[in-house]
């Protein structure tokens, strides 16, 4: 370990440093230099297509699904074989700033086999050759049997920092448990895993409809905040073409604002969300009560409302429109007196 780790900072040096330089991204928002995203999915849902039609545009530096690409190089450490990879290139297209390895080792890897794999690859990536490492997927390479004890999870991950401290970006394509689980929370195995990448993004279907059988919904955590929380999109299989598509939390947000705005202004007092459903519009279908309580809050984050309240059972959120007193009371003044 070099002396310097055991050398303390201290805190207002960091301040008098300056500024930090702007976030770099392979993928902006999802992919960065120096981090380590892992992307969780059920079997066969799309994350390698998702991974070949990034790497596309890895190649040319062109945007992929709506956000900035920055040309690069990447390996691809992966359990399919050559066969495999060569029907999907039948489509998707890649050339040589991608480098496969396809099966590299006879079963599961040892420490020495996991530790030569990553002596390469901070060599390919000290020689300009390497942007992105790719283990596709984390479970099929992990040495021994580490993926649900903490102690060892973390064993085999720390050597991963030596490609990030070089600057290189890292994805870990990952499966879910077997039981559902909160969003951000999908990861099979130890919570060790989600606590050691800096963003975890999940890959779930977009919809059960037949008619979105190719759409395909990203959800994101990460400590940074230029993440989109959410990212939709859709894949033809024919032509291999990605596009982004209308997020359907967005989308039934817009599409019901207007039912929820006029029962606000037709009712005086603030509202929680279940006695805002009760005055819904008989003539119209009245939405769950997550749904509704997910479109309220969502307003109030762009500020098209007001929240009162603290959200508890006891004192639950409560919702209105804005009223000309409102900007008084957020200067900390009193509203004048009127007449009525």
């Amino acid at each position: 370990m070099p002396i310097n780790t055991l050398c303390p900072i201290p805190m207002d040096a960091l301040a008098d440093a300056g500024p930090l330089p702007p976030a770099r991204w392979l993928w902006h928002g999802y992919l960065a230099p120096g981090d380590v995203t892992v992307l969780t999915s059920l079997w066969k849902t799309g994350k390698t297509t998702l991974l070949a039609g990034l790497l596309q545009h890895l190649g040319t530096g062109e945007p992929f699904l709506g956000r900035d690409v920055a040309r690069g190089r990447a390996w691809i450490v992966s359990e399919e074989s050559i066969e495999q990879w060569r029907e999907r290139m039948g489509v998707l297209k890649l050339g040589p700033h991608v480098q496969l390895l396809a099966r590299p080792f006879r079963g599961r890897p040892t420490v020495d086999e996991w530790h030569l794999l990553l002596d390469r690859a901070v060599e390919a990536r000290a020689a300009g050759e390497l942007d992105l490492f790719i283990v596709d997927p984390l479970a099929s390479f992990l040495p021994g049997r580490c993926e649900s004890d903490a102690a060892s999870l973390l064993e085999a991950l720390q050597p991963l920092h030596r490609l990030t401290s070089a600057g290189a970006a890292v994805a870990l394509l990952h499966h879910p448990r077997k039981r559902a689980a909160e969003p951000g929370q999908s990861a099979r195995g130890s919570g060790a895993l989600l606590a050691f990448v800096d963003t975890s993004l999940e890959l779930t279907r977009y919809s059960t409809l037949k008619t979105d059988a190719n759409r395909r919904l990203i959800l994101a955590k990460s400590r940074r905040p230029e993440v989109p929380a959410r990212l939709a999109y859709e894949w033809n299989p024919a032509t291999g073409e990605f596009r982004s598509v209308p997020d359907p939390r967005e989308r039934q947000f817009v599409e019901n604002w207007q039912t929820v705005l006029s029962v606000l202004k037709s009712r005086p007092e603030p509202l929680t969300h279940k006695e805002l459903r009760e005055h819904w519009p008989s003539d119209m279908d009245r939405p769950g009560e997550t749904a509704l309580y997910d479109w309220l809050n969502l307003a109030f984050a762009r500020k098209l409302l007001r929240r009162e309240g603290k959200g508890t059972r006891l004192n639950p959120w409560r919702y209105r429109l804005e009223n000309e007193d409102d900007a008084y009371r957020d200067r900390g003044e009193l509203p004048p007196i009127r007449l009525r």
